[in-house]
């Protein structure tokens, strides 16, 4: 069919996507780009976020080998070691590629050194249009369209087919069946954090009760196809991204989130369930606690203890941070002069509060965090005593933005089956690949860096 036959189809309209198109069409590959959604400005992961390339929160143009052991350190040795040596040796010329695409970035300090711009920092809530990501894609796009390739709207990829030359894509365009002949196709939906079915089977038995942070595109179409032309999946599909955030989130729309978040104040403090026992090691920090709260039977019965001190110290570390953010926003925060007197506000009986608080602040004292039930591992999030009048208690929720399992694909983005080999012609990029976040205290890597691996997929194609 004309126009259907392209050397080069990828399947999704993010950032990983939009990399591997346009390096795909400037080494002079005919493209197209399938896009689902049909709005000019369809919403996904890339277009709403904050903008900050990172490895592990660390500067992707550090040392390579520094950067590496950031991957294998977070992720307890579980990431791909090929895997995540390409990422780090090539996030550098990653955003090399990004400026002379004429995408602007800012150096915002610490880890923030490469963030898409203009930057959207203030405030709570989410703001996105004309911002960071938005223009990102925005100019990715007319990138596209200058080298003679298509971005096609309300077109979702269905199913895939292995065939001799190459790859077809069955589509759904216009409520028609379309089919896309290529000689490669690269995955860069995005993961499957919108596809309650697959949350709920993988990472939490009630997804309904996990505040949705993200885009609402990743529906995990691209590893249903994938596997059932016999690609692997990762094998710990249990892990997200994801933050805490005032339980108020739940219901207040966009008003409350992606900021501010609560992860600086649970990382300092203690996390509590409906019966007041800590719930989980605290000092493994945000993403971390996420996951674990999770997996809860209750995901929306957690509750952050902390003090004065705290509040005006660890509340404040963020940029838009949740003292004051939270009760500006109109967050529920309890507030109390005595221990006793707090526990009455979120239901939990006065010595139990008392005592688990007592416990914890022993532990401090004494050096012996790590032997708390469960116990306080002493290398991580520095552990704050809850001494200071008043007290405070912020119910919170566990909220997801990107799935870290996936598509398993190697150095050079090649999509491998269940016996390691390469399916020929199926490449994956961004966060629909797995093998690199993860690990038993789900340790991640970054979102928008795996973009790298739209460019390495790019480049092994037209090798």
């Amino acid at each position: 069919m004309p126009g259907m036959e392209f050397d080069v189809v990828v399947i999704g309209g993010g950032i990983a996507g939009m990399v591997a198109a346009n390096r795909a069409a400037q080494l002079g590959k005919r493209v197209a780009v399938l896009e689902k959604s049909a709005e000019e400005k369809y919403i996904c992961n890339s277009r709403i976020t904050y903008g900050t390339f990172h490895i592990n929160f660390t500067s992707p143009v550090a040392n390579e080998d520094d950067l590496v052991r950031r991957i294998e350190t977070c992720t307890e040795g579980y990431a791909r070691k090929d895997l995540a040596r390409t990422v780090a040796k090539e996030s550098r010329r990653l955003m090399q590629w990004l400026v002379s695409e004429g995408i602007d970035l800012s150096d915002l300090g610490q880890y923030h050194t490469h963030v898409l711009s203009p930057v959207a920092r203030s405030g709570s809530g989410l703001k996105w249009e004309n911002f960071a990501g938005d223009i990102a894609l925005q100019r990715l796009e007319a990138g596209l369209s200058k080298r003679g390739g298509q971005l096609l709207r309300g077109t979702r990829a269905k199913a895939l087919k292995l065939v001799s030359g190459g790859v077809e894509v069955e589509a759904e365009q216009a409520g028609a069946t379309k089919i896309f002949k290529a000689k490669a196709v690269v995955i860069a939906d995005g993961g499957f954090t919108a596809n309650t079915d697959l949350v709920r089977e993988h990472i939490s038995k009630t997804p309904e009760r996990l505040l949705q942070r993200h885009g609402g595109a990743a529906m995990g179409d691209g590893l249903r196809m994938a596997k059932a032309v016999g690609a692997a999946q990762s094998s710990e599909m249990g892990n997200f991204y994801g933050h805490l955030h005032s339980r108020d989130a739940m219901t207040a729309g966009q008003r409350m989130w992606p900021r501010p978040q609560a992860d600086d104040v649970a990382a300092a403090s203690i996390v509590i369930d409906t019966s007041g026992r800590r719930v989980a090691d605290e000092g493994l920090g945000g993403i971390y606690l996420s996951n674990a709260i999770a997996r809860l039977a209750d995901p929306l019965g957690t509750t952050i203890i902390f003090d004065q001190a705290v509040w005006d110290g660890p509340g404040r570390n963020h940029v838009q941070p949740p003292n004051p953010l939270v009760p500006e926003a109109g967050g529920t925060l309890h507030k109390a002069s005595t221990l006793a007197e707090l526990a009455g506000m979120i239901g939990l009986a006065p010595q139990k509060l008392e005592a688990v608080v007592a416990e914890y602040n022993k532990a401090i004292d004494t050096g012996t965090l790590q032997k708390l039930d469960p116990p306080r591992r002493t290398g991580g999030a520095k552990a704050w005593p809850i001494k200071t009048a008043p007290f405070y208690a912020m119910p919170i929720c566990s909220a997801i933005t990107n799935t870290m399992g996936g598509i398993v694909a190697d150095s050079a983005a090649r999509v491998l089956d269940t016996k390691g080999a390469p399916i020929p012609g199926l490449f994956a990029a961004g966060s629909t690949v797995g093998g690199l976040d993860g690990g038993p205290h789900s340790g991640y890597v970054g979102g928008l860096i795996k973009a790298v691996i739209g460019l390495i997929a790019a480049e092994t194609i037209s090798r």
